[in-house]
């Protein structure tokens, strides 16, 4: 069963979003989910519905319970179907949860058994988001190194894979850990590559992101007129998208900037500005942390009066969703507040407060510590037992495979022997069989060579009938010249006769000439005809590049005869414009000749009682197909072909193909 890789999409905006929409849900997106799961005709279908509904769910990070049961339904259908890519999957959920949880022990068990799964298999792409999953839990735990490390891992596959969306997002996470390492300038460096690649494919909000955190890692260097700058940036992105938890996200980041700066005043506007944004927003906690700081503003600007609402209703709000980091950040407030108040009981009240709960947190991340040292432990452990199994089955194994050996040697020299002494054997009925062969292979041979003189005697043969009709037109041409008194042209036409004549006779000794020998004798031949049609006929042959002329060698006189009938037949019955175009090219050890003329096609021919290739085919062609036949060795039977050309019944001329073997 397959499973689409938008897992690493998901991964990636969550990490992206995750902390601005912590409490938030798109009610449209879970009913249309539940839609399909209802819809669903099969458990693959089933299951697919049930991932995207645990992933819907974990990223509020408050329904962890509701995700909870949906990866349990992806687990059992993976394990009555026997899917172990379902079960993987599984596997990878329980890892997101656990990770929402808090519970980072138990989600990289998860994790890195779904890791492990897709790095078998050869999925790179799965396998990076459960390695984005793994980071990302790494960084919380503060185990910065191990967390650059996947980073770093991933990056090179999505490079490989050329997505530039997602390496810009994993840039932007490498910065950040960089930024947690202490090394801001190469922070700003990934920060400002990642820049490089959203710019490239226009993605607004990763700018958006990346300008934040170059104005934030600037004001943590204390470099605050570029960090303005690039904060101010990153708030003309997020507003051109209308991006409202972004624009929040920017505009408290310039309230701490001006915080920073002792610009009070500026600060709280900002603070106000962020406040009222997330006042529309469905996260608790970001309302919370947003009070907090108009609150603690107020505070430092010295006005107790505005400063205790907020930080009252910031402290409900934290309590509510048990947020302790801003619950400290209240009660540090509220003590300070109630001081400067003289109200000295609340003040204790509140400081007692800060310190439970500082001590929880601190108690919860010893515990976590403790937990994870002991997990840490225990996978060395059984690392350790692994690695000393694996030697002691390296070892045998070695002893295995010496056995193997010296029984394989045994076995060997058994059959090489046994393979000697069939050669032998078998060496010996060769040599008599191979003796009887050549005794056949000779009668062959002499057959053959009989066979092949007949055939030269036969061509031969048929060359000499060739000649005397040849120049039997020939002569029939000039006698109508001189019938008709036109002894001008009879006389021209008999020197280019002798002309014709004398290469015919050059050639008479050789079974074959050269392809441009050949031509040589046609056009010799055309010029002689147009003579006698009066210049009515216009020739134009044309040779493919490939062809070498003088290295092709065909039979003599071979394109004659079709010449003559597309001139005789076709063209002298037109007043004028006869055309006749000749083509040449080589393919598949035959040479492709195109014979076409614009005459008056085979039917008015016929009608003219003239004799073409229908009916009766004329000797010359007889003659010419089989001198054909006698050449080609294979058993072809179309060498020649004969096409009608034709536009809507009306008569275009004749198109004759000849292939000719060389």
């Amino acid at each position: 069963m397959k499973f689409s890789s938008h897992i690493v999409l998901l991964c990636l905006a969550a990490y992206i979003l995750g902390h601005r929409l912590a409490a938030a849900q798109n009610p449209q997106v879970i009913d249309s989910l539940k839609q399909q799961l209802r819809a669903a005709l099969d458990d693959s279908t089933r299951i697919r519905a049930y991932a995207n509904l645990t992933w819907e769910y974990a990223i509020t990070r408050s329904k962890l319970d509701t995700a909870q049961m949906y990866a349990d339904s992806i687990s059992y259908l993976a394990s009555i179907n026997k899917d172990r890519e379902a079960e993987n999957l599984a596997a990878f959920y329980y890892g997101v949860i656990e990770r929402f949880k808090g519970e980072f022990s138990e989600g990289l068990k998860h994790l890195d058994r779904y890791v492990a799964f897709h790095e078998k298999k050869g999925d790179s792409l799965k396998m990076t988001a459960g390695l984005f999953q793994i980071a990302t839990i790494q960084n919380n735990m503060g185990d910065w190194s191990a967390s650059l490390t996947n980073y770093l891992r991933i990056l090179k596959i999505y490079r490989s894979l050329n997505m530039d969306e997602s390496t810009a997002t994993t840039l932007h996470s490498i910065g950040h850990i960089q930024r947690k390492l202490g090394k801001p300038r190469e922070a700003l460096k990934t920060y400002m590559e990642s820049i490089g690649i959203n710019e490239k494919i226009n993605n607004i909000t990763g700018l958006s992101m990346n300008y934040e955190s170059l104005g934030n890692t600037y004001r943590e260097m204390g470099q605050y007129d570029k960090a303005e700058i690039h904060l101010q940036r990153a708030l003309d992105y997020a507003r051109d998208e209308n991006r409202d938890y972004g624009i929040a996200s920017v505009t408290e980041n310039l309230g701490n900037l001006f915080e920073d700066k002792g610009n009070f005043q500026k600060a709280l506007n900002y603070h106000l500005d962020a406040l009222n944004i997330r006042n529309g927003l469905p996260s608790k906690k970001d309302r919370a942390l947003s009070l907090n700081k108009v609150g603690s503003t107020y505070l430092k600007l010295q006005n107790t009066t505005k400063a205790e609402p907020y930080l009252a209703k910031s402290l409900a709000l934290a309590e509510t969703i048990d947020a302790k980091t801003i619950l400290l950040n209240n009660y540090e407030a509220l003590m300070a507040l109630n001081e400067r108040k003289g109200n000295y009981k609340r003040a204790y009240e509140y400081q007692r407060r800060y310190m439970v709960t500082k001590d929880s947190i601190l108690n919860a991340q010893t515990l976590k510590q403790l937990h994870e040292l002991e997990t840490r432990y225990e996978t060395e452990q059984k690392d350790h037992k692994i690695e000393l199994l694996n030697r002691d089955k390296e070892l045998q194994e070695t002893k295995n495979r010496r056995q193997v050996l010296i029984r394989n040697f045994l076995i060997g020299i058994f059959l090489l022997s046994s393979l000697i002494a069939w050669l032998i054997i078998n060496s010996l009925r060769q040599r008599l069989k191979n003796q009887k062969l050549i005794a056949a292979k000779n009668e062959e041979i002499k057959l053959t060579e009989l066979r092949e003189e007949l055939s030269t005697l036969e061509l031969k043969a048929l060359r000499a009938q060739m000649n005397p009709h040849f120049l039997f037109n020939c002569m029939n041409s000039i006698n109508r010249m001189i019938l008709s008194s036109d002894n001008e042209n009879a006389s021209r036409y008999l020197a280019k006769f002798s002309k014709l004549v004398r290469l015919m006779l050059e050639n008479s000794e050789n079974p074959k000439v050269s392809l441009k020998e050949e031509l040589e004798m046609l056009e010799a031949y055309i010029e002689m005809e147009s003579l006698r049609l009066k210049g009515r006929i216009i020739c134009d042959i044309s040779v493919d590049e490939s062809v070498d002329q003088e290295a092709t060698l065909i039979p003599s006189m071979i394109l004659q005869p079709f010449v003559e009938n597309a001139i005789w037949h076709g063209l002298s019955h037109l007043e004028k414009d006869g055309r006749l175009i000749i083509e040449v090219l080589e393919k598949d050890r035959f040479l492709h000749c195109h014979i076409i003329d614009n005459g008056i096609g085979r039917e008015a021919s016929l009608k003219l009682q003239s004799h073409y290739l229908v009916k009766k085919k004329p000797m010359g062609i007889k003659i010419t197909e089989k001198r054909l036949h006698l050449l080609s060795k294979s058993k072809m039977v179309n060498l020649i072909t004969i096409k009608d050309l034709k536009n809507k019944n009306r008569a275009l001329g004749t198109q004759v193909d000849i292939l000719i073997p060389i």
